[in-house]
């Protein structure tokens, strides 16, 4: 027969659950992670736009700086080329003018003259063409026969822009008179050439005194009479 108190102690026994799957776990909150302050994300993406910023325009900088440069050094370059090639003209049309100048045969004066014209202009063309028959005849009479030949020859100067040049050449000369025995004469010439519309022409043509070439000499004045 059971008391009252057992009845009470086995109900309380009962009605306590101590198994581990009837004990309730807490909840855990979730926090929540903070939202950016605004304006944050712009200012952590602002110095890398200004970096790539910058660097595209050091690129481009030194693209065009290259650019021009090798424009620069190519037009530079071809105006070299172009001078140096405007000097070897001068100098090949030159020494042709030059020879052709100290070059004349009576037996073919006409056509001697002719090749004197072609190779000058201005001053140097007019000269030749005032020639006379008489100036002809002084010469075919002398049976003046002349040969030359362009033994060195320099361009002292060269204006491209104006078309004028001027040269100095050391010319062998051979001239013969009346049939005799040639002879050889070596002398030294200035010549200032014109740029035409067929080619560079001589306008002016004259000798220049050799630096060793003695003066020329003085005719000597006559003697005192002896005094008495």
């Amino acid at each position: 027969m059971t008391s009252p108190a057992d009845s009470d102690v086995n109900h309380d026994v009962e009605g306590s659950d101590d198994s581990p799957d009837s004990v309730e776990v807490p909840e855990v909150e979730e926090t929540a992670e903070p939202e950016p302050a605004p304006g944050s994300d712009s200012r952590t993406k602002l110095p890398s736009i200004v970096l790539a910023a910058a660097v595209a325009l050091l690129v481009a900088a030194v693209g065009v700086a290259g650019w021009f440069g090798v424009a620069w050094f190519r037009a530079a370059n071809d105006d070299g080329l172009e001078y140096s090639a405007m000097r070897v003209e001068v100098d090949r049309q030159a020494r042709i003018a030059v020879e052709t100048m100290n070059t004349l045969d009576y037996r073919e004066l006409e056509d001697g003259l002719a090749r004197w014209s072609a190779v000058t202009t201005g001053t140097l063309n007019a000269e030749i063409t005032r020639l006379t028959d008489e100036d002809k005849k002084s010469l075919t009479d002398a049976k003046w026969v002349t040969r030359s030949k362009v033994r060195s020859l320099a361009v002292r100067e060269l204006d491209d822009r104006g078309g004028k040049a001027i040269v100095i050449a050391a010319v062998e000369t051979t001239l013969s008179l009346g049939g005799g025995e040639p002879k050889t004469d070596f002398k030294r010439v200035e010549g200032t050439l014109l740029r035409t519309e067929n080619g560079w022409k001589l306008d002016v043509l004259t000798p220049v005194q050799s630096a060793q070439q003695p003066p020329a000499e003085q005719p000597a004045e006559p003697a005192a009479p002896p005094s008495r």
